[in-house]
């Protein structure tokens, strides 16, 4: 058990492993990504009391590239670029999912879609918590299990497809029809596919903690080490001169980047909710590419 001395240090200090301490050479873009932030929020802070339903799924749209962008802000401040993109590539989906509303007759028929497929992955992923939780000895039959099997069965028919060999059902994956990649070559923003290549295959492997995470660490660093120890050779600079944004850094710059971009093309895509001044978007979008013009991102 913990002594009193122990969870006073617990209360009264952050651990070493905890401590944020961004790049202060990537504050600019840090500062960014803090006033989208206030932006945004103060935009969706407008449309609490409203009843109108294609404005409260455009806010709750927003919400939740809000929280992913937090997210990715959060990551990379704390030395963890690697995790926040997976960020990114979230923020991706959702902004060619919201992008593909423009392809049908109304924005309504889309969004009804959308929520009725939405409606129909929580009753699916319910009755999968319920078969594990039956596997585990729980009670089965329930009321609830009863009604989820219910509406499955006799309101979402439309998404579901032929049964496999065996006769068990088979359900739509995706409530447009298309894969991501899909989704990416149909969208209307010329630089989608090159930025999937870039979250899905240049950057899977930190998505999915394969081996080459861990070489592209070590190479990373490795570079860090040439640069600073050329650095020292220089005549005339400091110790306390700011290297070149390269490494680690420089992937960091690339992951919050792109994280930054993604949510203000959403943040276009969402017609019921307020929009950010345009001037406001410009010097946010300059600083974007000051940052990102040479890190080879496909913005």
């Amino acid at each position: 058990m913990a002594t009193s001395e122990e969870n006073d240090a617990v209360r009264g200090g952050i651990p070493e492993w905890a401590k944020i301490t961004p790049d202060i050479r990537m504050q600019p873009l840090f500062d960014v990504v803090g006033e989208v932030i206030a932006a945004a929020e103060q935009a969706v802070g407008t449309m609490t009391e409203t009843k109108d339903h294609l404005v409260r799924s455009d806010g709750y749209v927003l919400t939740r590239g809000v929280n992913s962008l937090k997210a990715a802000r959060l990551l990379v401040s704390a030395g963890h670029w690697e995790h926040a993109t997976a960020v990114a590539r979230q923020l991706f989906e959702l902004l060619v999912n919201i992008e593909h509303f423009g392809t049908f007759a109304t924005r309504e028929e889309a969004q009804q879609l959308y929520n009725r497929f939405g409606l129909f992955q929580f009753f699916l992923a319910e009755l999968r918590r319920i078969e594990f939780e039956k596997e585990k000895g729980r009670a089965a039959d329930t009321p609830w299990e009863l009604s989820v099997r219910d509406f499955l069965d006799n309101h979402c028919a439309e998404f579901k497809l032929p049964p496999r060999a065996d006769g068990t059902t088979r359900w739509r994956t995706n409530w447009s029809g298309k894969t991501t990649r899909a989704l990416a070559e149909t969208s209307p923003h010329p630089m989608r596919v090159t930025q999937y290549e870039l979250l899905f295959s240049a950057w899977s492997e930190q998505t999915h903690a394969t081996p080459g995470v861990f070489a592209s660490d070590l190479f990373l660093k490795y570079e860090e080490e040439v640069i600073a120890e050329a650095i020292a050779e220089v005549d005339g600079l400091t110790p306390e001169s700011f290297p070149p944004i390269s490494g680690v850094a420089r992937r960091e710059v690339q992951t919050l980047s792109m994280a930054i971009a993604l949510f203000m093309q959403l943040w276009e895509k969402l017609p019921h909710v307020p929009q950010p001044m345009p001037e406001g978007s410009r010097n946010w979008l300059e600083v974007i590419r000051a940052f990102a013009g040479d890190k080879g991102l496909p913005m």
